[in-house]
């Protein structure tokens, strides 16, 4: 076939030469080589300046240089997406709100913050997540989330609050996920409609961004992200019933000398399964954590949805079984700046506790109504019971943007040492967006 015979079956057939059963890496660069060699043929272009209105017609017109132009540029992306069987997408939030907290500490002094504040509603963040057909159902996953403050500027924030890290296979079996992904206990977190956030009464108290101290220990006990080192696995859903399971294995610190044994039975191996079941307007979640010779716990909750309206209730039962070391307090020193401050924690004894809430969510037209009430009694002679309440309530400008008001307040018992909280009070307004 001739050069200019081809040309005109690169023009009037296109969409043939591109057809799924062509699109072969030895035929698209055959493609691009014929079509590259009529469009740089000197005799194609044309003699004289197109519409110069001078006599002699030209060679080509000013459309058919386009077309050409074009059909090179579509068989060079074509030939590149045949050998493109992944794909890649960039999803996130932005959660800035503006709020007043109101501390009253167990020896008395009351501190009022009113600043902009950060994950109010949901997670700032930016994630990355990836597929990859591997061919018989099988799937290549990843995931990297970067979580980071919306009230603070771009130095050293991006990925500043960790997130969620994993790769993995997925196919008819389920999917297995190993590096860092969010364990079945976060699960429970939709015991309220607030999530893991305040007015929850959760506390993160295990994984690589814990808490402290009491503050390990929320109203709904002692809460559960995601931890480093671990194995997941999730099975299709059987019949309404979802089961997931994780496992992190020990890794003790190698250092000579490690004078903490908090420290280093942290690093002990930790075992986390929980199953979902869904019917209709019903779910019911339940999670079991474990960690030897540390924690234990049994968590979940039921909900039932009837028109707009959400009722939850959220049950739980934990017990320490290794008491816990008391951290001193150390302020930082104001002179020289030698001195680093130290958060200050209280010891908590070995022993048993349960938990409860009760939330409802109403969603009508734009406008989401939210309420929570749950409380942790803590049945060890430390006594430090908690308590929380909290409503809301979250208006959608779009499906992406949200403007939300909220107020909650948190109660402890029993606490004496200076730096503990006796009672927490937040009011706060925001705006979400996802991306």
């Amino acid at each position: 076939m001739k050069i200019r015979q081809f040309s005109r079956v690169c023009e009037r057939f296109p969409l043939w030469l591109l057809h799924e059963c062509n699109v072969k890496p030895l035929f698209l660069g055959l493609v691009i080589v014929l079509c590259m060699a009529v469009w740089f043929n000197t005799p194609n272009f044309p003699k004289t300046e197109v519409g110069s209105g001078k006599s002699g017609a030209p060679v080509q017109t000013l459309e058919n240089l386009e077309m050409k132009k074009t059909l090179v540029a579509i068989a060079a992306l074509t030939a590149v997406s045949a050998f493109a069987q992944s794909s890649v997408t960039i999803k996130g939030t932005f959660d800035p709100s503006i709020g007043n907290t109101k501390t009253t500490y167990a020896s008395g002094p009351v501190t009022s913050n009113t600043a902009v504040g950060n994950n109010v509603q949901g997670t700032s963040q930016v994630t990355f997540f990836g597929t990859e057909d591997l061919g018989g159902g099988l799937k290549a996953i990843f995931l990297m989330e970067n979580d980071f403050s919306a009230n603070k500027n771009a130095t050293n924030n991006f990925s500043s609050g960790g997130g969620e890290v994993y790769a993995g296979i997925e196919g008819n079996f389920g999917s297995i996920k190993l590096g860092s992904p969010n364990v079945p206990s976060l699960d429970v977190a939709g015991r309220t409609p607030f999530g893991t956030k305040i007015g929850s009464g959760f506390a993160n108290g295990s994984g690589p961004t814990t808490a402290t101290g009491l503050d390990t220990i929320g109203a709904q006990g002692m809460g559960h992200v995601r931890e480093d080192n671990t194995v997941a696995y999730e099975s299709p859903a059987f019949s309404g019933l979802t089961f997931k399971a994780a496992v992190t294995g020990k890794n003790n610190p190698t250092a000579a000398a490690n004078a903490n044994p908090t420290k280093s039975s942290a690093k002990d191996a930790k075992k986390d399964i929980g199953v979902t079941y869904v019917n209709g307007p019903l779910k019911a979640v339940l999670a079991n954590y474990k960690q030897d010779a540390v924690y234990k716990q049994t968590h979940g909750y039921v909900a039932y949805t009837m028109g707009g309206l959400t009722a939850t209730y959220g049950f739980g039962s934990d017990e320490r079984l290794a008491a816990t070391t008391a951290v001193a307090q150390v302020a930082t020193s104001s002179t020289d700046g030698a001195t680093q401050g130290q958060a200050g924690s209280t010891a908590m004894v070995a022993g048993k506790s349960s938990n409860s809430n009760v939330a409802l969510a109403y969603a009508t037209g734009a406008y989401t109504f939210m309420a929570n009430v749950g409380k942790y009694d803590d049945k060890s002679a430390d006594n430090f019971d908690k308590k929380v309440s909290a409503l809301g309530v979250k208006y959608d400008l779009s499906k992406r943007t949200s403007l939300y008001a909220r107020t909650a307040k948190m109660t402890y018992d029993n606490t004496t040492a200076a730096f503990d909280k006796k009672e927490v009070k937040f009011t706060g307004v925001g705006m979400m967006h996802n991306f």
